[in-house]
Order: structure tokens, then sequence, then C-alpha cells
């Protein structure tokens, strides 16, 4: 486990189509140390918010309309600053395909819902600490 992130200096983008489930997460954020939450309703909203703010993780949803996790991933996975930027799908839906096809577009984690902070926390750390190792 890495130590050697500073939660307070992280920005997050929270991506999801129900308001509650961002005011969730965007708590639970606030509540193991993170710096700064930004918000986006949708995949175009995320991109949109992603460009604009550079977060340092992006916590996303899978199921949304009109564009789900994985058009916004796919989006993201096509900019040069988002190749590398940390993803985490937070779902409901772990089979086995929506696995594979969130590895095919390089998603960095997943989290089934509901998610509790310190699997939050634990996560947020090892993505960011693997993305500035593979910066290197």
């Amino acid at each position: 486990m890495s130590t050697a992130v500073d939660l307070g200096g992280v920005k997050a983008l929270v991506i999801d189509d129900q308001e509650f489930v961002r005011t969730i997460v965007k708590k639970m954020l606030q509540q193991v140390g993170l710096g700064s939450v930004v918000e986006a309703h949708d995949g175009t909203s995320g991109l949109e918010m992603a460009e604009r703010e550079r977060p340092d993780v992006v916590i996303c949803d899978v199921q949304m309309r009109p564009v789900d996790g994985f058009g916004f991933v796919k989006a993201l996975r096509a900019l040069p600053y988002g190749r590398t930027m940390p993803v985490i799908m937070l779902t409901a839906h772990t089979d086995a395909t929506t696995v594979s096809r969130a590895k095919e577009l390089n998603v960095n984690a997943f989290l089934a819902k509901p998610v509790l902070p310190p699997a939050l926390r634990e996560k947020i750390i090892t993505v960011i600490a693997d993305a500035k190792a593979a910066a290197g």
C-alpha cells in the first residue's frame, strides 16, 4: 500500500447521472480527505469537465444517458491528456462482460456499488500511485 499520495492535493471528478449518488460520493471523498471534487451528470459533460478541470482521478458510473461510462472513457482515452488519467468505474454491474469491456478501455479500477469510504480511499491512492509510477 502506498501512502505517498497526498489526498489533500487531489482533485476528483465524479460523473453520475443521479444527483444523490454524486452527492454521496462527493461527501465520501471529502470525508477521506480529498482536496477538491467537481461533478458532471453524464459522459458528455464529464468530458468537458475533465478537459477544463484536469482532475487527478475520475470516478465514473457505467450506466448513464445519453453517453455512458464506457463512451466517456473511450472519448477520454482518445485525448492526449486523457490517455493516462486514472479512471475508477463505480457500478452495480461487475459481470464479466462489463469488466472485460472496461479492461479494453484501460479503466484503472472497479468499485461495486454501494461503495464504502475506506475502499474508495484505497482505490484512489492505488490508481494515482500507479499512474505516477507509469509516468516515470
